[in-house]
């Protein structure tokens, strides 16, 4: 497969993603309580609900998959220092830019009266222990958990190759990796932290994805995909849903997890999709920002326009175009990218 046609798959599977997460965070149902009930079922609560749990919660999986592939495919030990300075620029810098700048937007918001009364928002005052607070714990983007675990998996990147760079060794290490989240062993370890639970599982697909780009790049970056691996990646998908529904379990949850995106993938290679468009391409800025426009827009209209499930469910679909749009002008106003602003803000994407 030629170099454009790998990062244009790339493209539509992380623009996929990505409307998967903007859905998790449009969830509107606390906000618009006015049901609308179908033969006595509230029908569009259940679909955000089925969508949110079933299918969208597969886009964080997807892209701990995607990255870990993308990040080992080309990996070497003479290109570690290479990998920490691009990830520093990437990952880091836009890490902190944006927990400062949620910071200061929930201050602003603090401050102005109607905006708080709308908002529910406390008073906040501004401190240096307010300011750490907000970029270590990412107090006011709690969604910025995912670029945070991502920035520790860079560091413990040569530890992680060390494991994974075998091929023996790394099956061994991801299955031992899979075993301890399945029994909890990290949780209870780290003393029944919950975010060192989350780690671990959200490890082992990270691992999955490095594995993969290190012993099976040619497999995933086949020219043409066969519709047995598809049907076969499509079979599994459905049966890991069947048991993590029938069984639900951290090892079931994982595997269904795992292996949606995986078939996902396989599906993205399988369709004749066009070349993606430019807009397509912004989902760095997309995930960054869709929190921000998706709770804005649901208090908004469901505060002075109906609180009815009928604008929320229009408005659930809905806001991955509008965030889409918004960043695709914001891009513009930078110059199409060019500017300083949109650089540091997008890790130079």
């Amino acid at each position: 497969m030629n170099k454009n046609t790998f990062s244009n798959r790339v493209t539509w599977y992380n623009f996929i993603l990505c409307i998967f997460v903007v859905w998790i965070h449009a969830q509107n149902t606390d906000l618009f309580t006015e049901v609308v009930m179908t033969e006595g079922k509230p029908l569009f609560n259940q679909i955000e609900q089925t969508i949110v749990s079933d299918i969208a919660v597969v886009g964080v999986a997807g892209f701990f998959l995607c990255s870990g592939y993308l990040f080992y495919r080309n990996y070497s030990w003479g290109k570690v220092l290479e990998k920490y300075k691009t990830r520093f620029v990437g990952l880091l810098i836009p890490y902190v830019i944006w927990t400062l700048l949620y910071y200061f937007i929930h201050v602003g918001v603090s401050y102005i009266t109607p905006l708080r009364a709308v908002f529910n928002e406390p008073p906040i005052t501004v401190t240096w222990k307010g300011i750490v607070d907000a970029v270590l714990n990412y107090r006011y983007c709690a969604f910025l958990w995912f670029l945070q675990f991502l920035i520790l998996l860079v560091v413990l990147s040569p530890l992680i190759y060390l494991l994974i760079s075998n091929k023996y060794m790394g099956i061994v290490a991801i299955v031992l990796v899979l075993v301890i989240d399945s029994t909890g062993i990290c949780g209870d370890l780290a003393f029944g932290s919950v975010q060192a639970q989350a780690f671990c599982n959200w490890l082992f697909i990270y691992m999955t994805g490095g594995y993969i780009g290190i012993h099976g790049s040619s497999a995933v970056e086949s020219k043409n995909t066969s519709w047995l691996l598809l049907l076969a990646s499509v079979i599994l998908a459905v049966l890991a849903y069947y048991f993590f529904k029938h069984s639900p379990s951290m090892f079931t949850n994982l595997m269904y997890l795992l292996l949606f995106a995986a078939a996902l993938w396989c599906l993205v290679c399988k369709l004749p999709l066009p070349m993606a468009a430019n807009w397509q391409k912004h989902t760095f800025i997309v995930y960054m920002t869709h929190f921000l426009i998706v709770r804005g827009m649901n208090v908004l209209v469901s505060k002075y326009l109906s609180a009815s499930m009928w604008p929320g469910i229009l408005l659930f679909f809905l806001l991955p175009v509008l965030c889409f749009a918004l960043t695709s002008l914001f891009w513009r106003i930078c110059g199409k990218g060019q500017s300083f602003v949109w650089k540091m803000l997008s890790g130079n994407r």
